[in-house]
């Protein structure tokens, strides 16, 4: 496990029963800024804190506390090329599992329709975006109930106003009919200083990348508070623009800023309805 995990793990179960930090730093001796940081990655319990740790959460092994579950039985019967799309599949988001699997479906049906003598198009001799393209007309052909796709959201709004602060684990799993390619993970969107593009309470589909074009919609980390803005560029010096007229822009000096991601569109939930178009440079 990575420090990540341990980290998320640790989290889980403390407040699985009901502690707080605090309450947990005084029952095994350590501070709470400790504990803290143990929980979010920063640093991790020796052994002799893991059993203290433990006994505490009254669980029956370290192994059950951070989650580990023995495998290496179902493991052992797999080939090596089966064993390796387990590993890889297991890193996958949920979005691209729900890929993965409309995709698998798919093959399989064109193995059953060459037992039976048919000739479908097979999916893989496509390209990429062929193949995106036949699975989204596939979701859209389901149910509305199997067409739902799981995203990421940060529940620590990207301010389409005047800024927030984003913590990393701070999100949760949204349900989302569709999701245009590429998105990464969303955040939820506060203000109107966006419209029309971006709405109040919506949420932004947002793939990750270190850099933008002048004129493109990104979620951007500046003097330590996330902004949902264009990035403009006039008089020698960039900003962060808003749509919005009735908002001045921000100009951005120094290194202080960090591009989290370009929003791809957006959703909102209690509409159901998509901006799933790309947003054109200006």
């Amino acid at each position: 496990m990575d420090k990540k995990e341990i980290a998320l793990a640790l989290k889980r179960v403390r407040k699985n029963s009901n502690l707080l930090s605090r309450e947990v730093a005084e029952a095994i001796g350590k501070t709470d800024k400790a504990v803290s940081a143990w929980e979010q990655g920063h640093g991790q319990p020796d052994i002799s804190l893991l059993f203290k740790l433990r006994n505490l959460y009254k669980l029956s092994s370290i192994d059950e506390m951070l989650g580990v579950v023995s495998d290496s039985g179902l493991l052992s019967s797999l080939r090596a090329e089966e064993r390796d799309l387990v590993e890889t599949y297991r890193k996958l988001t949920p979005n691209s599992k729900q890929i993965i699997t409309t995709l698998t479906q798919m093959e399989l049906k064109h193995v059953d329709a060459i037992k039976q003598g048919e000739t479908p198009i097979r999916i893989l001799k496509k390209n990429k975006e062929e193949v995106e393209a036949a699975i989204d007309v596939a979701l859209r052909k389901r149910p509305a109930a199997e067409r739902e796709r799981f995203l990421k959201v940060f529940d620590q709004r990207a301010a389409a106003g005047y800024g927030n602060y984003i913590e990393d684990d701070a999100f949760e799993m949204v349900a989302i009919p569709s999701i245009p390619h590429g998105t990464e993970f969303g955040f939820r969107i506060s203000g109107d200083s966006m419209q029309p593009k971006v709405q109040d309470g919506d949420i932004a589909f947002v793939k990750r990348q270190p850099s933008l074009e002048v004129g493109e919609i990104g979620i951007f980390i500046y003097n330590n508070e996330a902004f949902c803005k264009q990035l403009a560029y006039k008089d020698n010096t960039y900003y962060l623009h808003s749509l919005n007229s009735m908002y001045k822009d921000i100009p951005i000096f120094g290194d202080s800023i960090y591009t989290v991601g370009k929003v791809l569109g957006s959703y909102n939930e209690d509409s159901e309805e998509h901006n799933d178009s790309p947003y054109q440079r200006r």
